[in-house]
């Protein structure tokens, strides 16, 4: 087994040099933490992105390349990936998952380079796959990718993880349909999705279900060709790499070096890669203001200041260094003197080292940025200190500030805050400096890079274990089903009745069963040896007018009513919800007249069935989300059905109240059929050898087995009794 690894970074560069060529280890979390990974895991790595290099260099110098994995660059067309990358990736999506829309520059052509890179880096992957192996794909360059590969290969095992924020609905709703459609299935065709925090979890899961009508139980989706599990894993550092490096000896007289330079002085600082996400005129701001309210700490504090140059080819990225350095010149050229200078500035990468012995030289580090999927300067920062010194100043729109929560949290825009607390950090006692590190360490200690990468790929192969690939209900499998049938002593039938024995109509009213139907309810009811039961959504007096008089059991509202010889409530409490609930659905009915409410004992279901397909959709994604709000904490649940949502008491449950009332009564063989969301509770019930589901239609479930249509549900239904019958019976019959 090997890891196959999707970047848009490859871990390492390559330049000519003195004619020579030359390969460094790129900069960037991701490189640093997944190297760290394979270097103690011991799993074989592939890894695959793009060349920053050209074809013929490669060729020519790949057998020096230093790393202990194999490395398959992708070489683009500079046209196509100038679009994809400076284009798609960073002038629309960057920019959207951070919450800056005025950034965003859409382009078609730059979508369409967006779909050929996607379809470029899956096909490399098809040509190195083997079976057994993991594909872990990162990052907002590569959202289409995962449905991609999954179409190419349908059982590969595929995890995906966003290294960026994942924007709200209302936030990621600006891109054109098309577009946020191919991102979403895109990701969806992963088995794991993972984002740092629960926040974007959130997000990603609000926008599938408002824009694919996809919803999920504790963020597990049941696809037709896979399962998909939503979760958060923050990524992190390796804790000992930066601990361990506060002793070596270059960092010992780096540090000593600067403590010389700025003698007596108090030191903040801060590194960055040049964003417009980071913040850093608002930082800068907040140090001015924190100079003019405080005048006494003048000359007795120096800021020093890097940014790491990043897209410099991206115009919002140009504006945005001048920007930095007008502020950085006027705030010393205001307050700075011949003899102190406020805010040193570089702009410039910085190796290792230096940067070990800036972090183990600041008595603070001020890390603002405006939004951040996860920042790990700030870890950084913390394990770097050995000494248990320091002060961490934190933006509270950085992911790392959910796990950091020894660290000073800020809101980045509040300047005049920031300056508070950094003169209340620059006065800090050494116990509270050293109680705050200790904390933080620990934490990180724990959940540290190689953490992060087992816990991510243990979880991929947890779901890709429980993917069903649903079997079609025909040929041999029929024939098993039949034969268990007709050797079990004791049968149970379980079957749902709009969609399964009954087709949809336009409205619910002209939905009926048919005299074939009844007379074929009726045989297999009376049979000794099967139990029969209809669990419906519908309504007692519904089911009583239709099926009262056939030798069958009955349940109604979708496990809120049972009968027996008598109709029998599951519930026995007031809904207080059920007259707001009505109200709302029926604002909608009014508006839309083509729409239909339909109250019922234990809930209100809003019909959309007549409704344009479209307006429809979209008009019960708003309904769905104003539920929600108004049921919070309500005992309900809210379903998203085929034309309808229906809100029902969480005690009217088809998996509890045949867990309940019917199941474990001796059965041997136990057969439920249904179509929708509300038979998925009881298929999941349905677990053993003898236990079988069948989902009656598409759609995504965990139903063992599948038929297309109503008809086929009538056609097992009659090969059932058939086999049912034994000799004597069949003469008495005739």
């Amino acid at each position: 087994m090997k890891i196959i690894t999707v970047s848009y970074r490859l871990p390492v560069s390559l330049k000519k040099e003195n004619r020579k060529p030359v390969f460094r280890q790129s900069d960037g979390g991701l490189a640093t933490a997944l190297l760290s990974y394979s270097e103690k895991s011991g799993y074989p790595l592939t890894w695959i992105g793009v060349a920053d290099f050209d074809e013929s260099l490669w060729k020519k110098a790949k057998k020096e390349c230093p790393v202990d994995f194999e490395l398959e660059p992708v070489f683009l067309d500079k046209h196509v990936n100038r679009r994809f990358y400076g284009g798609f990736s960073n002038s629309i999506l960057w920019a959207l998952f951070h919450y800056f829309p005025s950034f965003i520059e859409y382009s078609e052509e730059d979508f369409e380079a967006y779909k050929t890179v996607n379809d470029v880096i899956a096909q490399k992957i098809d040509e190195i796959y083997k079976p057994g192996d993991i594909i872990w794909i990162h990052d907002y360059h590569f959202l289409g990718l995962p449905a991609l590969v999954r179409k190419r290969q349908p059982k590969a095992p595929v995890g995906f993880f966003l290294h960026i924020p994942f924007p709200d609905f209302e936030m990621f709703r600006i891109l054109p349909d098309r577009t946020r459609r191919y991102l979403l299935e895109g990701i969806l065709g992963s088995n794991l999705a993972g984002f740092h925090t629960w926040d974007d979890t959130i997000h990603f899961s609000e926008c599938i279900e408002k824009i694919l009508g996809i919803t999920h139980r504790n963020f597990f989706i049941d696809r037709e060709t896979h399962h998909v599990q939503m979760g958060a894993f923050p990524i992190s550092i390796d804790f000992n790499k930066f601990h361990n490096a506060y002793y070596h000896e270059n960092v010992v007289r780096l540090r000593e070096e600067i403590r010389g330079l700025y003698e007596e002085k108090k030191i903040i600082f801060s590194v960055d890669r040049l964003d417009y996400t980071k913040g850093v005129n608002n930082r800068l701001n907040a140090f001015e203001n924190f100079l003019i309210k405080y005048p006494e700490w003048r000359e007795k504090v120096v800021f020093l200041l890097i940014i790491i140059p990043s897209r410099e080819g991206i115009g919002k990225y140009k504006e945005r260094k001048r920007m930095i350095e007008l502020n950085i010149s006027r705030i010393n050229g205001t307050l700075g003197n011949y003899k102190w200078t406020p805010v040193v500035y570089q702009y410039q990468p910085v190796n290792f080292d230096k940067l070990i012995a800036l972090y183990t030289s600041a008595d603070i580090a001020l890390i603002t940025p405006i939004r951040d999927g996860m920042n790990l300067v700030a870890k950084e920062y913390v394990a770097s200190r050995r000494d248990k010194r320091g002060v961490l100043i934190l933006s509270i729109m950085a992911g790392a500030a959910k796990e950091l929560q020894e660290a000073i949290a800020i809101n980045p825009l509040d300047t005049l805050l920031i300056s508070d607390m950094i003169a209340n950090a620059l006065v800090m006692d050494s116990s509270e400096q050293e109680a705050r590190m200790e904390k933080m360490q620990k934490y990180l200690r724990k959940y540290d890079v190689t953490f992060w990468a087992n816990d991510f790929l243990r979880t991929i192969e947890e779901v890709y274990r429980k993917d069903t690939h649903t079997l079609d209900l025909d040929g041999i499998q029929k024939e098993n089903l039949l034969k268990k049938f007709s050797k079990a002593g004791k049968r149970l039938l379980l079957l749902d009745l709009d969609g399964t024995l009954i087709p949809f109509k336009s409205r619910p009213e002209l939905a009926v069963p048919d005299q074939e139907l009844l007379d074929l309810l009726k045989k297999l009811g009376q049979d000794p040896k099967t139990d029969v039961w209809i669990i419906s959504g519908r309504s007692r007096d519904f089911l009583e007018k239709w099926f009262g008089d056939l030798p069958i059991g009955l349940v109604a509202e979708h496990g809120g009513y049972i009968r027996y010889d008598e109709w029998e409530s599951v519930i026995q409490e007031e809904l207080g919800w059920k007259n707001k609930v009505t109200e709302i659905m029926q604002k909608y009915t009014d508006i839309h007249s083509e729409s239909l409410v339909e109250i019922k004992e234990f809930g209100v279901a809003w019909h959309y069935r007549q409704l344009n397909e479209e307006r429809g959709f979209l008009l019960s994604r708003e309904l769905l989300g104003l539920l929600k709000s108004h049921l919070f904490n309500a005992p309900v649940q809210v379903i998203d059905g085929k034309k309808v949502i229906e809100v029902k008491h969480f005690l009217a449950h088809k998996g509890t109240t045949c867990r309940n009332y019917i199941l474990g009564r001796g059965h041997d063989l136990i057969i439920a059929f249904g179509d929708d969301k509300t038979d998925e509770d009881l298929f999941e019930w349905l677990t053993g050898e003898n236990e079988i589901s069948v989902k009656v239609g598409r759609g995504s479930t965990v139903a063992k087995y599948r038929v297309e249509s109503v008809s086929k549900v009538h056609e097992v239904l009659e090969e059932l009794y058939a086999r049912s019958l034994s000799p004597a019976s069949v003469v008495i019959n005739k």
